[in-house]
């Protein structure tokens, strides 16, 4: 006996031989099973039995949200040891960053003790990165400057790489310290605090222009101060800003991506010549004069080129400062217009 569709209703007919069907791998055991009872004219089989199998349904992945980040921290930590990679410390970092720039934003609307406990229990270990992570960065940006016979650069190269080695057992130590048990419980704990309040909700709007206008105002004082620090705190401000965007206000960050990544990666690139720029002068005592001076001269050149592109976006008349303040007066997301593409090396 076969049963088949036909005109949404299930009939019967004989068949020679008994209908045969291989379930797909992929596919759900069965969940539901109806049996049928039919007229006996239609057959010799007074019964049959149903199996209706659903396919599972298809869901994306999530890819924001404090305890996507927290958990994406508690994997990278299995996996920086023993190589110390710059790739996987920058992961780590990242997910840090975001876990602890989420969790002061949302302690702002919904308080709790727990929130300052992921900022401290994962301090250490960020900090110790983040130092390990500049000297690993800033030894990628001498070997791009000098030429591999130059003495200035085989003489930082050997001043970094001592220093990582010291950076690395700081790491270590912290990491091993790092409470990995405490940071799931926080991430179990905070998970329904916060999912409280929706995406895109009126509340995360408010913060996410609240750190606008804070990192407008450190942007301002790099401006006047035009100090290092200045500026490596308008970077700061500019990615506690794009965290809370992309996290509870993915609608717009969609269409502010770019400029927003663009602004960072700058300022991002000018603090790394900072950095090198101070590595210089401190070892400076044990070089030649002339080639310090070449080096400074050549660092300067290189952040003078970025700090320059950053303020000619900054001030144009489709500045994102501007796109995105419209962005939370009006309402509405503003797109950008569009910009050619930036030539790297």
């Amino acid at each position: 006996m076969i049963v088949e569709r036909a005109c949404g209703r299930l009939i019967a007919r004989k068949a020679a031989s008994p209908l045969s069907f291989q379930q797909p791998s992929h596919w759900q055991k069965p969940r539901l099973r109806v049996t049928i009872k039919f007229p006996a004219e239609l057959g010799t089989v007074d019964f049959v039995s149903l199996s209706f199998v659903v396919p599972p349904r298809k869901t994306a992945s999530k890819s924001i949200g404090l305890d996507v980040w927290m958990e994406r921290a508690l994997d990278r930590t299995q996996k920086i040891e023993p190589r110390w990679k710059p790739g996987d410390i920058h992961a780590l970092r990242v997910a840090f960053r975001r876990s602890r720039t989420m969790a002061e934003a949302l302690s702002e609307v919904n308080p709790a003790p727990e929130w300052r406990k992921v900022k401290k229990s994962s301090r250490d270990l960020f900090h110790a990165l983040g130092a390990l992570r500049d000297t690993q960065v800033a030894r990628i940006r001498v070997r791009k400057l000098g030429a591999p016979n130059d003495p200035v650069r085989s003489h930082l190269l050997l001043a970094l790489s001592l220093r990582e080695k010291k950076q690395r057992k700081v790491a270590h130590k912290a990491l091993q310290n790092f409470d990995r048990k405490h940071w799931r419980k926080l991430r179990r704990k905070l998970e329904p605090k916060a999912a409280f309040f929706p995406l895109e909700s009126v509340v995360f709007q408010r913060i996410a222009s609240a750190r606008l206008a804070q990192a407008f105002e450190l942007y301002q004082q790099a401006r006047r101060r035009r100090s290092t620090l200045a500026w490596h705190h308008a970077r700061i401000g500019i990615k506690h800003f794009r965290y809370v965007v992309e996290n509870f206000l993915p609608q717009r960050y969609a269409q502010w991506e770019r400029d927003l990544k663009q602004f960072q990666d700058l300022l991002g690139e000018i603090h790394d010549l900072d950095m090198l720029r101070a590595l210089l002068r401190a070892q400076r005592k044990n070089l030649d004069t002339a080639k310090v001076s070449e080096w400074v001269a050549n660092i300067d050149r290189e952040r003078k080129q970025r700090l320059k592109e950053f303020q000619q976006r900054s001030l144009a008349a489709n500045s994102p400062w501007e796109i995105w303040r419209q962005g939370f007066n009006t309402g509405r997301v503003l797109l950008p217009a569009p910009l050619p593409q930036r030539r790297t090396a």
